[in-house]
């Protein structure tokens, strides 16, 4: 009996290394497409005839129907495994991306992103759940996945970098070669999640589903009793629309001045660089700007906006119309850094384990709730004006949309513990 019992405890530490072995492996290929995202306006636009406020108002559509499925993506994860549930999602990555290579108008594109959600729900749930249940209960557990989940995630933004550059180069050669390209590393993604072992985590009881929806529902209460957490909600989730609308702008804009898309993939690639450099400094600002850096960031967003919209206009040599743009994108890609970290590090700070869970799903419906109404606004403004006067109208709406939210913020976030009310501390 011992030596079953050996055996076993033995084959299941194998299981966990391997886990952790093909993890970083996986998310350098599985984490989002790759070769796609820095040519994927200018083969929309370019070769499928999809308009760029459609390609806006697609990301809308994406968003709404994220919020759609959280529920029923945990029931199916919930009845078949996390390690099936992940193939599913793969698959409909690879799906996803050959969609777009045959792609024939906008209702098909919209079908195709509509699957892209329910692909990405699937995965968000499965991939950090395989990898913490795959590290035995330790004291050094959270570390442990903090260092396998950065170092899958740095390799894949390397490769977003160098892909993005190569992208460029094999769409001014022929545009569907980058499709390809990004459909082969989703297949390959796919063929490495099928070597993942599912591990149960025994010192976790299973949820039900009947459990997801009471706690969906009990963060909810506690967001609208809440004003600390409504306030840092209704920013993270503004920024992240606006994150969400310049990957659409940025290119078209590039395109509108007839820079070729080798050209607009190194933009792409300094902009990911720039992304991930200005990271590391989030904690730093957040010590001098202290409750203003949220919306320092807002407002960083809002006026590059206006000012590329600006350059563009301005009759001024084309060389020094594309170093200010540039220069402008990587002060917004610096943003986007910059707000990643610290949503993360905000939201920890709701110490308790059992709140920070009961929010989790809330806030990302709501994130996506305000990534589709600023994609809409984004839309509806870029269906009615060229590009270059979107990014200044977009730019004025939203930096006033920035102001009114610092005014709600200011009496409601930022204060030392101490002075919150108990509610927005605790669920009851």
């Amino acid at each position: 009996m011992n030596t079953e019992e050996e055996e076993k405890k033995l084959q299941k530490t194998k299981t966990r290394k391997l886990n952790m072995k093909i993890f970083p492996i996986y998310s350098m290929f599985g984490t989002d497409f790759v070769f796609y995202y820095a040519i994927q306006v200018l083969f929309l636009h370019q070769v499928k005839n999809i308009s760029e406020a459609n390609i806006v108002l697609a990301t809308s559509i994406y968003a709404f129907a994220s919020i759609l499925v959280q529920i029923p993506a945990l029931i199916i994860v919930d009845k078949i495994g996390k390690k099936n549930s992940l193939i599913i999602g793969n698959t409909l990555n690879v799906i996803c991306m050959a969609i777009i290579l045959f792609c024939p108008n906008f209702i098909v594109y919209l079908i195709e992103e509509c699957l892209s959600s329910v692909a990405f729900a699937l995965k968000s749930i499965t991939e950090p759940t395989i990898l913490s249940n795959s590290i035995p209960e330790c004291s050094r557990k959270g570390e442990i996945f903090s260092n396998i989940n950065s170092k899958g995630y740095s390799r894949f933004c390397y490769l977003s970098a160098f892909s993005a550059i190569v992208a460029g180069i094999l769409y001014d050669i022929n545009p569907y070669i980058p499709i390809v390209t990004s459909l082969s590393c989703s297949v390959i993604a796919l063929l490495i999640s099928r070597n993942f072992n599912e591990i149960k985590n025994e010192n976790v009881k299973e949820k039900s589903i009947d459990n997801y929806i009471y706690d969906l529902k009990k963060g909810f209460s506690f967001i609208l009793h809440s004003k600390r957490l409504s306030a840092l909600l209704l920013m993270v989730g503004f920024l992240w629309g606006l994150t969400s609308l310049f990957i659409t702008y940025k290119t078209s804009l590039l395109n509108d001045l007839a820079v070729s898309a080798t050209l607009i993939g190194i933009f792409d690639a300094i902009y990911q660089i720039f992304v991930g450099i200005s990271s590391r400094y989030a904690t730093t600002l957040n010590g001098k700007l202290k409750n203003k850096t949220l919306t320092v960031i807002a407002f960083g967003h809002t006026i590059g906006f206006i000012l590329c919209g600006i350059v563009a206009i301005l009759n001024i040599p084309f060389i020094l119309k594309l170093i200010l743009i540039s220069v402008l994108y990587l002060e917004i890609g610096s943003c986007k850094g910059l707000s990643q970290i610290l949503k993360k590090q905000y939201m920890n700070n709701f110490a308790k384990e059992e709140v920070f869970t009961k929010i989790y799903t809330t806030e990302s419906i709501i994130s996506n709730l305000l990534k589709m109404i600023v994609g809409l606004i984004g839309s509806a403004i870029l269906n009615s004006f060229n590009i270059k006067y979107s990014m200044i109208i977009t730019g004025v709406i939203f930096s006033l949309i920035s102001f009114v939210l610092y005014k709600y913020m200011k009496p409601r976030f930022g204060l030392k513990p101490n002075e919150y009310p108990k509610e927005d501390l605790e669920i009851t």
